[in-house]
């Protein structure tokens, strides 16, 4: 129904007292008010579920995921997302592979920081050297137990909170 419609009263409603009729005008616009705040709501928790679920912020999220009626769990979200083109980005590994290992030692060696015969690193040469976060976090890795390496609360062998 229009606004208007909703607006007007029926005959019986008109013989009520204008003060009643204003209620009534008060109640169906707080129905209405309502009503858009629970769909705003229900677009909001399946917006929050799709990006829990690990779909990216593709151009085309919003309009695929607008009429989507089925289960909010991550797996049949991603199936529906990739149904229309949008695929999810694996995380990122925890850990260095052998082979980027293997490239952040010859990053040590070409940039001069290659452990000297005391065990030294030169970690601005290394970290300068490095060219993705997991090479750099890597590199760090090898030292966090070194003697010397301290975090900034002074604890020695211990890896700092994030910033």
């Amino acid at each position: 129904m229009s606004d208007q419609n909703e607006e007007q009263l029926s005959p019986e409603e008109q013989q009520l007292s204008p003060s009643i009729q204003a209620q009534l005008r008060q109640g169906r616009k707080a129905a209405r008010d309502l009503e858009a705040a629970t769909l705003l709501n229900a677009k909001r928790e399946k917006m929050d579920a799709v990006v829990a679920a690990g779909v990216p912020n593709h151009p085309a999220r919003e309009v695929v995921f607008e009429n989507y009626d089925g289960p909010m769990d991550a797996e049949n979200i991603k199936a529906y997302a990739e149904k229309y083109g949008i695929v999810a980005v694996q995380a990122e590994n925890q850990g260095p592979t052998a082979e980027e290992i293997a490239a952040q030692r010859q990053i040590l060696n070409a940039g001069g920081g290659a452990p000297a015969a005391s065990g030294d690193v030169d970690l601005a040469i290394a970290m300068r050297n490095a060219k993705s976060k997991s090479e750099l976090m890597g590199i760090i890795g090898e030292v966090v137990g070194q003697p010397g390496f301290k975090n900034r609360d002074g604890l020695v062998g211990v890896w700092p909170e994030p910033i």
